[in-house]
């Protein structure tokens, strides 16, 4: 029974891999196929004021979702924070 339930999350776990990654594939001028990963966001020209009124730009994602970059004030690192 362990072996059972082992494989069947393994294989599981396999097939979850393959939908992980979005790549288009892209034809070039000689007719060659290459994988590329398209992460391209489009500024919508709209701004979003917080509630202690910063002023951020905001983007359009690949997928159509709305976000607006940000620092996180603990590592300085940037992120994007997606709105509803």
């Amino acid at each position: 029974m362990k072996k059972i339930i082992l494989s069947t999350l393994f294989f599981m776990l396999s097939l979850s891999q393959g939908y992980a990654q979005k790549d288009s594939i892209l034809i070039d001028s000689k007719g060659n196929y290459y994988a590329s990963k398209v992460t391209t966001s489009v500024s919508t020209g709209k701004s979003f004021t917080d509630a202690k009124g910063n002023l951020y730009e905001v983007f359009k994602s690949s997928k159509g979702r709305l976000f607006v970059n940000k620092v996180s004030k603990k590592t300085n690192k940037p992120y994007k924070f997606y709105l509803n």
